[in-house]
């Protein structure tokens, strides 16, 4: 039982630093003029998201 728990923090943990990794992406991109379709476009890529996961992050 012990192990789903650290499994499910690890996972946690891991989901939380992509997040923080995407919203870096993005404002770093925003603050450099980006528009917001080819920040779209990027995260997508970089991140592997679908065209409406990536919509939350602008």
């Amino acid at each position: 039982m012990g192990g789903k728990v650290l499994e499910y923090e690890a996972k946690t943990i891991m989901r939380e630093g992509i997040e923080q990794g995407i919203e870096g992406t993005v404002s770093i991109l925003k603050t450099l003029g980006v528009s917001p379709q080819t920040i779209l476009v990027k995260i997508q890529e970089q991140y592997h998201l679908s065209p409406e996961a990536s919509k939350k992050y602008l």
